[in-house]
């Protein structure tokens, strides 16, 4: 039987704030509410190289339709590898996916109290009590 590999994704929580980044944030983030602390994270970037041979397989399904034997040969093959990296690229996809939730919800929560806080220690506690 055939294995399918894939990548899996987990988010790592940093470790905690230290009072001289908790300050500066609490700046930031005291001058604009609105001010995102997620660092960005790119799924484009990350499975350029599936897309690009989802696009190849696509293409190739398009020069299928055209009914001529050579092309037919050219258009088969680039189908079947591109639709080949699909059994790696969605279980992939899916855990990205998972992983960026948990990455946006992390930093959403860490806005969150930094924005409640009037102090470092008042975070701390803040932070204690989410364990």
């Amino acid at each position: 039987m055939a294995r399918v590999q894939y990548t899996t994704y987990r988010f790592n929580r940093p470790s905690e704030l230290r009072k001289e980044d908790y300050e500066i944030l609490k700046e930031v983030l005291g001058n604009n509410p609105n001010h995102s602390i997620n660092p960005p994270s790119s799924f484009i970037e990350t499975f350029r190289g599936e897309l690009i041979f989802l696009g190849a397989a696509l293409l190739g399904l398009l020069i299928l339709s055209f009914d001529v034997e050579i092309l037919n040969w050219i258009g088969g093959i680039a189908a079947f590898l591109g639709f080949g990296v699909l059994f790696s690229f969605v279980p992939s996809a899916l855990s990205y996916l998972g992983f960026l939730s948990e990455k946006a919800s992390f930093y959403s929560r860490l806005r969150k109290d930094i924005l409640r806080s009037s102090d470092y220690s008042e975070f701390q506690n803040i932070r204690n009590k989410r364990r």
